[in-house]
């Protein structure tokens, strides 16, 4: 039965992002406010296994579209933040992203948000840039499909041109070594998910660092990726 289940959540992951997509909101009485922020081409049902996870543990939760093929990062950022701040209201808010998902939530923290943020998990961020964005450059045809939101993620794009976690900020970065895409190695190395390697993903202000045998895609259902955030957010460490 468990793993029936495990397969039914990675088929809903899958699912593209679809143009009638809508913020999804997970209210708990009293409970702690998580947003999540999902990554490139994909929607808000990538994060949604783990959203009904952190509801059931207690949190609110509100989990965010947006269009990340199509439209350029400040564009999207200008999307959600009107959405993010009236989720926070007056209260604490933590994040928990994947990917590009990540990117995201640096730049609104370089931006001096109005909500009071708490603390944030990011799930296998290209924080220095992407090794495929800059190899897909040379392919017009690959370039062109990531859209200009991911065309920014290269190494001398969006993650290396903003800052980095604020000191101040409880923050901790989970990757993954679980390369399940044999042609990426050559351009990762050997210690990558897949997608990112996992040294890509360390970041100056970050508390906490992790490497788990998880792949890109489904990190963030990952047991000892859930485990891991559930203990950040309710204690500020990872183990």
């Amino acid at each position: 039965m468990e793993n029936r289940l495990r397969w039914r959540e990675r088929a809903e992951m899958l699912i593209p992002p679809l143009p009638w997509d809508a913020p999804k909101e997970r209210i708990h009485p009293e409970g702690e406010r998580v947003v999540l922020l999902h990554g490139l081409w994909r929607g808000f049902r990538a994060m949604d296994p783990l959203a009904r996870r952190l509801h059931q543990e207690g949190f609110c939760t509100l989990n965010l579209p947006y269009p990340s093929s199509r439209l350029p990062l400040q564009t999207i950022l200008d999307r959600i933040r009107p959405q993010i701040i009236r989720f926070a209201e007056n209260h604490r808010v933590h994040f928990v992203t994947h990917s590009l998902g990540g990117i995201l939530l640096r730049a609104m923290l370089a931006d001096s948000p109005p909500w009071l943020t708490g603390r944030s998990i990011l799930l296998a961020p290209p924080n220095q840039g992407s090794e495929i964005v800059d190899w897909s450059a040379k392919h017009p045809i690959i370039h062109a499909l990531l859209g200009p939101a991911g065309r920014d993620l290269g190494t001398h794009g969006a993650p290396t041109r903003l800052p980095g976690l604020p000191a101040n900020l409880e923050s901790a970065v989970i990757m993954g070594n679980k390369g399940t895409i044999p042609f990426f190695k050559r351009i990762l190395g050997s210690d990558n998910d897949g997608i990112v390697s996992c040294e890509r993903g360390r970041i100056d202000g970050m508390r906490d660092f992790r490497i788990i045998d998880a792949d890109h895609t489904f990190i963030q259902q990952h047991p000892k990726a859930i485990e891991m955030t559930l203990r950040f957010l309710r204690e500020g460490h990872l183990e």
